[in-house]
């Protein structure tokens, strides 16, 4: 930062030296008419020559030879404008080398540099917004006024901007004033530098976190109440017969049972999100986890007169993964077959590897998912119309947590499903 403001205070510097040079230059020649006025038509157009906008005036050779004074002024404004040349070239790189997006604009919020950070950040080309004013460029209300604010009081400032479009972006806005209340020739130069720390992925999680603590909560009342208002009516009903207190009772454990699955899930959550950055190094035969977690589901399929098959060509393919997770994975899609499949019906677990990736396919011949829930279902807390009119137990997070451990494996899952004759869930993860 310092760096750039240092940049730009010397060219700054260097033009008022060669104003006052040439104004020395012009005071000892002034009984020379000619000269004198010759050095005056280079004064005025000395600084749109050294921002590029304007050419020296011409003179022959003849006139530089008799005046020398002339010749050297000339050839001195050339090497300045090559010195301030570089001097642009290395702001620019600067600029280039700073992480967040950066610009910079002049007292009318025109951009006169901008860094390559930025430019992809919003998809722009340099040749089309050099020169343009910010609000053409950016069209962001909030940014304009936080620019206006710095310009009128040359402080430091920043702020939090979301800039909305196809694909909704928010930055940390850093506006600082680098050579305000400098007068150059008349002319008020007032500069801010702009950086742009891009937020986006932060607002989203502070978003998603908010959401997931209302939906807990509104998945956590819901069973409470329903405990409550049972508990409620068997104590306030002293006339209450056996037979209905044990059915109240029993609606309060599914409750209970509700609630259990809720916060097992949450907690699998958390362990993912824990697990996100750690690098999976210990290899476990995958073939042995399915075949216990198959296992571990009999008694609950055959409750449900599910049968459950495996197939594999081999007995023993290693991988790099966790074993709590990946056993989570496959028990939970193996437990929504045996939830809503119905009765009677088959799931199929197949397991392949080729040279690239681990292949795990799981089938079931059951009711199937409907077209327009199947975008949906691996949404946190969705549950679709079959699980809500069946009173199985569920917390709505099983293949929230499937899909994440399988993004977790660098993976992707894939389902589809044919209403009333089978739904299929497809997990491909790469070997490492």
């Amino acid at each position: 930062m310092l760096l750039i403001q240092a940049l730009l205070y010397f060219s700054i510097l260097i033009i008022v030296l060669l104003a006052v040079v040439l104004s020395l230059l012009a005071i000892k020649l002034k009984n020379k008419n000619n000269t004198l006025l010759e050095i005056n038509k280079l004064l005025k157009s000395n600084t749109k020559y050294l921002r590029g906008k304007k050419a020296l005036p011409d003179f022959t050779e003849e006139e530089l030879q008799k005046n020398p004074v002339i010749a050297d002024t000339k050839n001195l404004l050339a090497m300045s404008k090559i010195v301030i040349e570089r001097e642009t070239e290395l702001v620019d790189l600067v600029l280039n080398s700073i992480d967040p997006g950066a610009l910079i604009i002049d007292c009318s919020k025109k951009i006169s540099r901008i860094n390559e950070n930025i430019l992809n950040s919003f998809y722009l080309k340099k040749d089309e917004v050099l020169g343009r004013k910010t609000a053409f460029v950016f069209k962001n209300e909030k940014l304009e006024k936080s620019i206006g604010r710095v310009l009128d009081k040359p402080d430091r400032y920043s702020k939090k901007i979301t800039f909305y479009g196809d694909e909704d972006r928010s930055f940390l806005v850093e506006i600082i004033p680098i050579n305000s209340g400098t007068r150059l020739y008349g002319e008020k130069c007032k500069e801010l530098l702009i950086l742009f720390e891009n937020i986006t992925q932060e607002v989203e999680f502070s978003r998603l976190r908010s959401q997931f603590v209302a939906n807990i909560s509104h998945e956590m009342r819901t069973p409470l109440t329903s405990i409550r208002g049972y508990i409620d009516t068997i104590l306030n009903d002293e006339s209450m017969d056996r037979k209905k207190v044990k059915d109240y009772l029993g609606r309060s454990l599914e409750e209970v049972e509700r609630l259990n699955f809720l916060i097992r899930d949450v907690l699998n959550l958390s362990n993912i999100e824990f697990k996100r950055n750690v690098l999976f190094e210990k290899e476990y035969n995958l073939v042995y986890l399915i075949e216990e977690t198959i296992k571990s589901l009999n008694f609950l399929a055959e409750k449900n007169e599910t049968k459950i098959s495996f197939n594999c060509s081999s007995d023993l393919i290693n991988y790099q993964t966790d074993e709590e997770l990946f056993t989570r994975m496959v028990r939970n899609i193996i437990e929504n077959s045996i939830f809503y499949g119905g009765k009677r019906a088959e799931v199929n677990v197949d397991l392949k590897e080729d040279r690239s990736n681990i292949l795990i396919t799981i089938r079931d011949n059951g009711r199937g998912i409907d077209k327009d829930e199947l975008p949906y279902i691996f949404q946190r807390f969705y549950r679709g119309k079959s699980s809500k009119s069946s009173r199985q137990i569920g917390s709505g997070l099983g293949l929230s947590i499937v899909k994440h451990t399988v993004e977790l494996h660098k993976g992707r899952i894939n389902a589809r499903s044919a209403p009333g004759k089978e739904t299929v869930f497809e997990i491909i993860m790469p070997k490492k």
